[in-house]
């Protein structure tokens, strides 16, 4: 072998391995941005199998080093393989214990009278079709919505306003990720499994008697008022 023939050979050789090591570096990098994806998008709110196929993928693919970056800046990944969701939630420390308490990255959400209610018939609604039906989309209209509401709440004189009320509900509920709207079907909405993770189904029949009985307080504390 001439000594021409063997640096050729030794550039070739040389050639190969950094193209290699290129496509490897090149790899990692895709899979750190796809982490970052997955991860950016956790934050922002809840990430559902069906609406977000690649990113579900990288999930399962990188949920070790998901679950523990989370960890360290003190939050909890929640995954349901089964109902095919993921979220955040913040971890709660006890004080007794002495430990630092991390500033919330996930504020606490106050739900009002309304926005309960919806919520749990909703899941009593979800329940239902779950025991009765084999596909796993639950679709509900706003006037579904609207009539379950209506028996909870007193006769009005000016039904405009009262169902102007409910929208806003509606909407509410949806901006907090719990139902999307259809596509080009403005008025039917997709109830999101993640709504299993915030009620049980134990908790639903008690959790409807309770909010009667505090819509019932409510009534005849108004008649009081107007009779006094």
């Amino acid at each position: 072998m001439t000594a021409t023939t063997k640096t050729t050979d030794d550039l070739t050789n040389n050639l190969a391995t950094n193209i290699t090591t290129n496509i490897a570096l090149s790899q990692s990098e895709r899979q750190q941005q796809e982490k970052s994806a997955v991860q950016i998008k956790l934050l922002k709110g809840p990430l559902y199998r069906a609406k977000h196929k690649d990113l579900w993928s990288w999930l399962e693919r990188d949920q070790f080093q998901i679950r523990e970056y989370f960890q360290q800046i003190g939050l909890s990944l929640l995954l349901d393989e089964a109902e095919g969701y993921a979220f955040l939630k913040q971890q709660e420390f006890d004080a007794d214990e002495g430990t630092f308490e991390l500033p919330r990255l996930i504020s606490r959400r106050q739900l009002s009278f309304g926005q309960t209610l919806l919520l749990v018939l909703l899941r009593k609604r979800l329940a239902e079709h779950d025991s009765e039906e084999s596909s796993p989309r639950l679709i509900v209209t706003r006037s579904e919505m609207q009539q379950w509401l209506v028996s909870f709440y007193p006769e009005v004189s000016n039904q405009v306003k009262q169902q102007k009320d409910f929208n806003a509900l509606i909407n509410k509920i949806k901006e907090m990720g719990f139902i999307s709207v259809l596509v080009n079907h403005q008025d039917d909405f997709e109830v999101q499994r993640l709504i299993k993770a915030l009620i049980n189904a134990e908790q639903i029949v008690s959790l409807i008697e309770m909010l009667s009985q505090v819509n019932e307080s409510k009534d005849d504390n108004k008649d009081k008022a107007q009779e006094s």
